[in-house]
């Protein structure tokens, strides 16, 4: 699967071949589709689920899953993983799994009333609109980076959703409003949150507890999580930190006089990141649920990742390094609104970064986090993973 999109991202960037092979290849799978559906009907109880394009058991659509699971027993749950990723995630006893874009994989998507996904899905233009629905729970609402046809640095338009998905949720007016222009989306647009939010909204100190003692930290221990985003010019290498950790570390400490570790977690379109060995560094990427390891978080560092929006809801010191801007802007993406017109608080250099942590206590955290949340007008309700079941299970039929 990943050549596979190494290959198709290639020939995005030539078009004429692109626009030869392309519409070969969606025959096929329209035509494969189409079969199923003729042949073996729909499921009103299947719902079928795919997270980062098969990459991970995570996100909005886990959060949907698991909790579906416990609302409605009866629901029949299928998760689509890479091929290469199928044996490799591990998913509760009562999830059934498939190869995304096989013949297996299409004959379930084919077959199931519903799609729950967080990305895009060039599938949902093969549903049959009177019996299917394809529910976009996107994964980030509040990010700043220009996204689908919002990005000008795409070769040409991506697959759009103004017609095939029955519903998209967002958990900020920032976010429906990045629907209508990246994916010239009309329709319905949930605004109770982001179930993978929920959690933090909650901000349950049992559920806290539980996350630490998996991950094997202490209490006593404070968590810093560094997690840049990826620069699409790297697409799939590993990617050098940006952040000096051990030295911001070192401030930490020193500052406040407790132990520090620092957690970082590499994008999933990244192979890894390049960090400097430090027994107080260590990597969370393959921890699949960044939600869970935001709750643990005392503080944030990001750069230009839209979970920033996400941990602002716990009102904790959160900051955004961005050394590398020129470049970023440069080589990747081109943002919504300039930084210094956000409540943001941006570091520019390792100074920059030590200024801001002195000069930022909890109750300047809490107002900047408050900030943010009108900034972006934020509509978080910590039950946005009831509401999309809810949905479901009305539709079920």
């Amino acid at each position: 699967m990943r050549a596979y999109r190494r290959i198709k991202t290639w020939l995005r960037h030539r078009k004429g071949l692109f626009r030869v092979l392309h519409p070969i290849h969606r025959a096929w799978r329209r035509g494969t589709m189409r079969w199923f559906q003729l042949t073996r009907g729909i499921n009103p109880r299947k719902v079928v689920f795919s997270c980062f394009m098969g990459e991970s058991y995570s996100d909005n659509p886990r959060c949907i899953s698991e909790r579906l699971h416990e609302l409605c027993p009866e629901a029949e749950i299928v998760w689509l993983f890479r091929s290469e990723r199928l044996n490799a995630v591990r998913v509760p006893d009562y999830v059934r799994k498939a190869a995304l874009l096989s013949r297996a994989g299409l004959r379930e998507e084919a077959t199931a009333r519903f799609w729950v996904d967080n990305f895009r899905r060039g599938e949902s233009g093969y549903l049959n609109d009177d019996k299917q629905y394809y529910i976009n729970t996107w994964h980030g609402d509040r990010g700043f980076k220009r996204v689908g046809d919002d990005n000008e640095k795409l070769p040409f338009a991506m697959f759009r959703l103004e017609d095939r998905c029955a519903m998209m949720i967002a958990g900020s007016e920032f976010g429906r409003n990045t629907y209508r222009t990246a994916f010239h989306y009309k329709g319905e647009v949930l605004m109770d949150g982001c179930p993978k939010n929920d959690i933090l909204l909650r901000n349950d100190p049992a559920e806290a507890a539980d996350v630490r003692g998996r991950l094997g930290i202490d209490a006593e221990t404070k968590i810093l999580l560094y997690a840049p985003t990826y620069r699409d010019n790297l697409e799939f290498k590993r990617q050098d930190a940006v952040l000096d950790i051990s030295a911001t570390l070192d401030h930490l400490e020193a500052r406040t006089g407790e132990r520090w570790l620092c957690l970082y977690r590499a994008h999933y379109k990244n192979k890894g990141l390049n960090v400097k060995q430090d027994a107080r560094v260590r990597d969370a990427t393959a921890w699949e649920q960044m939600s869970e390891l935001l709750l643990v978080s005392d503080m944030l560092i990001t750069d230009y990742s839209s979970c920033g929006g996400d941990f602002a809801l716990l009102r904790r010191p959160l900051f955004l390094y961005q050394a590398d801007a020129e470049e970023y802007l440069r080589d990747s993406r081109s943002f919504y609104f300039r930084m210094e017109d956000s409540p943001f608080l941006v570091a520019h250099s390792q100074a920059e970064l030590e200024r801001l942590i002195d000069e930022t206590d909890a109750d300047k955290a809490r107002e900047n986090c408050e900030a943010l949340d009108r900034f972006f007008g934020t509509t978080e309700t910590g039950h946005a993973t009831d509401a999309v079941c809810r949905y479901i299970m009305d539709r079920m039929g």
